[in-house]
């Protein structure tokens, strides 16, 4: 049985994060280590991008959880940005996949997975959704579903611009905790997921 790839794309400021949504840091860092919870729990591989945030959180709260392997994708290159400062954030993982510079990075962590879930909006952010738009139209990548967790973003919804191209693909749940649930839903007998 294949081996469930799952990436995880959001903010790496939490407390811009945070002010943003009239939300406390608390708050993000226990959604966070809610759904490395699960993703542990459900025997997937996560992919991440090296550096601080809501993936890092997620990656932390996944490894305390038994999580059977992270894979960090990294920057060979600090092209066209500076690599040094996520460094301390790729130590400890299991795998570290170094892609030529941070397009592939950013790029990777939305094509190669099965599914990407989605903890929160920023700029970054952004242009991995759109990444996914263009994949989707073009049909290329491996993403099958993109997860969207409403609670951790402004307005509850990605943007119209990236929603409408992308909707085949786009399932919004409420809460974290909600993730389990859609994973239960889809989850065949010989533990494969039919959704993806």
């Amino acid at each position: 049985m294949k081996v469930l790839k799952v990436g995880i794309i959001g903010p790496t400021n939490i407390k811009k994060l945070s002010k943003l949504t009239n939300r406390s840091i608390d708050f993000f860092v226990e959604r966070a280590e809610e759904v490395g919870k699960i993703l542990a729990e459900l025997g997937c591989e996560l992919w991440v991008n090296g550096d601080k945030g809501m993936a890092y959180n997620v990656a932390l709260s996944y490894k305390r959880n038994n999580g059977k392997k992270v894979v960090v994708l990294y920057p060979k290159k600090g092209i066209p940005w500076p690599k040094e400062h996520v460094d301390p954030y790729i130590k400890n993982m299991d795998k570290i996949r170094k892609e030529p510079n941070w397009f592939w990075a950013n790029y990777n962590v939305t094509a190669i997975p099965d599914i990407c879930i989605c903890v929160g909006l920023s700029a970054g952010t952004l242009c991995e959704l759109a990444y996914i738009k263009w994949n989707c139209k073009l049909r290329r990548g491996n993403l099958k579903k993109l997860i969207a967790i409403k609670e951790l973003m402004r307005d509850g919804k990605l943007p119209p611009e990236i929603e409408v191209d992308i909707k085949k693909v786009l399932i919004y749940i409420n809460r974290a905790e909600d993730l389990e649930n859609i994973f239960k839903k889809y989850r065949k007998s010989d533990g494969s997921f039919s959704l993806f």
